[in-house]
């Protein structure tokens, strides 16, 4: 029936703008708010090639916008993947966005994908977008706007933004919606801000489960397969189907009434002539993995809070000039821990003391800044790949999986008292080739370096002809050298996105997007065995 309701949708949103159009080819209007796109192509999902057909209509009416992705995996087999129709969220996530305005009117809002967000220069939050594993993975989030900026001229301006990045990740043993934030901002001569953002529970990011078992993706050993996650020894039999589960090639046995050590040598330990010998099961160290419940119980808050002012010293139509300072703090809550319960020692101070920005029409605009940070802060620290360096696992010295943070890997770090410039520029050569560039450079006591470089690429549509779009980016952020491209560490991710217009309305778009993730928690970046990788080739049309 589910399938059934989807295919309906697909048909009735494909009829509508012919509905329109009908009535001897009278033009209602409706074209203008119409526009829809039809994807045939090829994605990767967990490890396996998918054909997918997608439709993806957007609606305009105003300021008022829609936009549906409604899509169909097919396996090699033949067979439709459930992975998207089988919950409750998955029909929220049929609708991509719904906005109104931009964030620049008075009243804007949007819900579903959140393409950029970003506060005060990145201190903190910085490009974070919640669609980066899409279409993969989807998340609904939210954000709104309010300004009265429009009667800056009659007195003080108030601004207000904020954001959530994943409604459905409340319930199933989480009532904390994971990424939040907001920036009030007050404006005059002067405009002073005051941002906050936190992960109330980074490990949400746990509750994906694709096999139902109860134990999170991330660290199910077999995540396809509910009746099996976890191999000890990791010799590719899971523990359930291992007689020797720890690699030490003895059998084990499970102990029983009348079972003597006489009966297993004269009549069971012939079976496994392989093996050295044999051990009680109760004996042998297994590798613990959590459930999703339990990650659930005890959970811990990353957040950082901010202050900015900005001294406007020269604006008009065609060029501008300011200067700003900002300040942030980085901390973080473990469970049952009270904000008034803090020292100094559990928050972590960054700041942008003195920063210069400047725009020259539409063509260029920069930013140079001088940073100064406390050991332990990160600029940025909520990024663009965020979502995928949220959690992580490692394995302890009692054979137990330990779940952990982006912010637990910033303490193991050790970052030292540090400082240094951040700069930025965007470029854009007559609405033919735009190009954004930052790099940040901070410098320890001791000669350690910490650099961010940032760089995104992109032709508008309609530049070059028969392309309908290019885009290229590498983001690699907080990492030693950004520059060893060989290497590359979680902190980096690249993508690139190219479109070739045929004609008539039909056009065919390769996505592509890699970053990194430790795997297997050992703290290595292996290239090729822990890429995340997500490509999509699609055919889209136009009506």
């Amino acid at each position: 029936m589910k399938h059934v309701t989807a295919a309906l949708m697909m048909i009735l949103l494909i009829a509508l703008p012919q509905f329109a159009l009908s009535n001897d080819n009278e033009d209602t209007g409706l074209t203008s708010m119409f526009e829809t796109g039809l994807g045939i192509g090829a994605v990767t999902i967990n490890g396996e090639l998918y054909n997918q057909i997608a439709f993806r209509p957007t609606f305009t009416i105003g300021k008022l916008s829609m936009g549906l992705d409604l899509a169909v995996y097919i396996n090699g087999e033949g067979k439709i993947s459930k992975h998207n129709w089988d919950d409750f969220e998955d029909y929220l996530n049929v609708l991509y966005f719904l906005s109104w305005a931009s964030k620049y009117d008075p009243f804007y809002f949007r819900i579903g994908g959140l393409d950029q967000v970003t506060f005060v220069n990145g201190i903190s939050i910085d490009r974070y977008t919640n669609m980066l594993e899409y279409p993969v993975k989807k998340r609904f989030g939210t954000e709104i706007a309010l300004s009265n900026r429009k009667k800056e001229d009659r007195g003080i301006a108030l601004g207000f933004y904020g954001f959530i990045a994943d409604w459905t990740e409340l319930g199933g043993g989480s009532y904390m919606p994971g990424l939040l934030g907001g920036r009030f901002a007050l404006g005059g001569f002067l405009e002073f801000g005051l941002s906050a953002v936190a992960d109330l529970n980074p490990f949400n990011a746990f509750k994906e489960d694709i096999d139902g078992d109860g134990y999170a993706d991330l660290m199910d050993m077999y995540p396809n397969n509910p009746d099996y996650y976890v191999d000890t020894d990791g010799d590719g039999i899971p523990d359930r189907a291992d007689i020797d589960v720890n690699g030490n090639n003895l059998w084990e046995y499970t102990p029983v009434p009348g079972l003597t050590h006489d009966i297993i040598e004269t009549y069971i330990a012939p079976m496994f002539p392989t093996y050295d010998g044999y051990e009680c099961i109760d004996t042998v160290q297994t590798l613990y993995i959590p459930t999703i419940d339990t990650l659930m119980k005890e959970h811990p808050t990353v957040f950082s809070a901010s202050a900015d002012i900005t001294i406007p010293v020269f604006r008009s139509s065609g060029f501008s000039l300011e200067i700003y300072s900002v300040a942030a703090i980085l901390g973080y809550l473990e469970t049952g821990t009270r904000l008034i319960d803090f020292t100094k020692d559990d928050v972590f101070i960054g700041t942008s003391p003195l920063g210069l920005g400047f725009t020259i029409s539409n063509f260029l605009t920069a930013k140079l800044e001088y940073r100064w940070a406390q050991e332990n802060f990160q600029y940025g620290f909520f990024d663009k790949n965020y979502d995928l360096n949220r959690v992580y696992f490692i394995q302890d010295d009692n054979q137990r999986f330990v779940a952990k943070t982006k912010f637990d890997q910033l303490l193991a770090m050790q970052l030292p008292k540090s400082q240094g410039f951040y700069g930025s520029v965007g470029i854009n050569i007559m609405n033919f080739f735009t190009l954004d560039c930052s790099y940040m450079n901070m410098v320890s006591g001791g000669g350690n370096v910490l650099q961010t470089f940032q760089i995104e690429a992109s032709v508008p549509p309609d530049a070059i002809p028969l392309v309908s779009e290019i885009t290229g980016y590498y983001h690699r952020n907080n990492d030693p050298n950004p520059w060893d491209f060989k290497h590359p560490s979680e902190r980096t991710v690249m993508g690139a996105s190219i479109g070739m217009d045929l004609g008539g309305g039909v056009s065919i778009v390769y996505n592509y997007m890699r970053t990194f993730r430790d795997m297997n928690g050992d703290g290595v970046i292996m290239p090729k065995e822990e890429a995340v990788t997500i490509m999509n080739v699609e055919t889209g049309f136009n009506f």
